[in-house]
């Protein structure tokens, strides 16, 4: 079944729209899950659960669940990137759905999910895509379900790499707020160029446009993601951070697990 939700366009859909399968097939590995990581995101679903995954960037996880016997739903802003995914995947074997996690849940999905996953989606967000996001994703859940999301803490390697570049040459707050944790890469100019970092074998002039397409994204220590969490609120209804687990294999990358709860702010 593939089904496609209209609302207003994200503004980072189009860089998406360039990468797709490539995403994949040609990024590099540790942008995907490993097998811990992947065991972390299951552990504890049982065959037949209504799981959505958010972003169709994550194939491995998708292909994991379905072999877990998981009932699966795709969501993620990216045309290219559903239309991808679902000719990689055997048909019929889940849904993809065109959707921006950022706005309210499509009608026939809200309420209904037992599981929502993700892996680092929300290092691409703004702080305010990250909560228009969780709720988003509260707003998909049955009540007790639960939010899995790996989320990398504190800045990537090549925001580092460009933060070194622009104190270098005096052009830093163009495109970093060091007090907000903002890199902004469409600011960035050549500062981006010159500190790109290879991502597998995609081009790197694709690359660079991706990047730009990306635009603004918030770096979040451990109580910010807390935080957001404590002040998700759709309908009367909460997320209540349930646990937060260290992957050894990818630092300063945590799982963290939330639950639909009813919140006094609905009463």
């Amino acid at each position: 079944m593939t089904t496609t939700t209209e609302n207003t366009e994200n503004t980072k859909s189009a860089a998406w729209d360039l990468i797709g399968s490539l995403f994949w097939e040609s990024g590099r590995t540790t942008a995907k899950p490993s097998d811990e990581e992947i065991g972390l995101f299951l552990d504890g679903i049982p065959a037949g659960a209504r799981c959505t995954v958010i972003g169709a960037s994550t194939k491995d996880l998708v292909e994991a669940l379905l072999a877990h016997g998981a009932q699966v739903t795709v969501l993620d802003f990216s045309q290219r990137m559903c239309d991808d995914l679902r000719e990689a995947l055997p048909v019929g074997s889940c849904r993809v759905l065109r959707h921006d996690i950022t706005r309210p849940a499509p009608d026939e999905l809200r309420g209904t999910q037992q599981f929502v996953l993700n892996d680092r989606l929300v290092n691409r967000f703004s702080e305010t895509e990250a909560r228009r996001g969780l709720e988003g994703m509260l707003d998909l859940l049955a009540d007790g379900g639960q939010i899995r999301a790996s989320i990398k803490l504190g800045l990537y390697p090549m925001d580092e790499r460009m933060i070194a570049t622009g104190r270098e040459r005096g052009c830093l707050d163009r495109f970093y707020d060091a007090e907000a944790k903002v890199v902004d890469f469409s600011a960035a100019g050549d500062v981006l160029d010159d500190a790109l970092l290879p991502h597998g074998d995609i081009d790197p002039e694709l690359l660079l446009e991706w990047y730009r397409g990306r635009g603004r994204e918030q770096r979040f220590d451990h109580e910010d993601i807390i935080a957001l969490l404590e002040r998700a609120d759709v309908a009367g209804r909460g997320l209540e951070p349930v646990s937060a687990t260290e992957f050894g294999q990818a630092p300063n990358t945590r799982m963290y697990t939330a639950a639909a709860v009813a919140t006094r702010r609905g009463a």
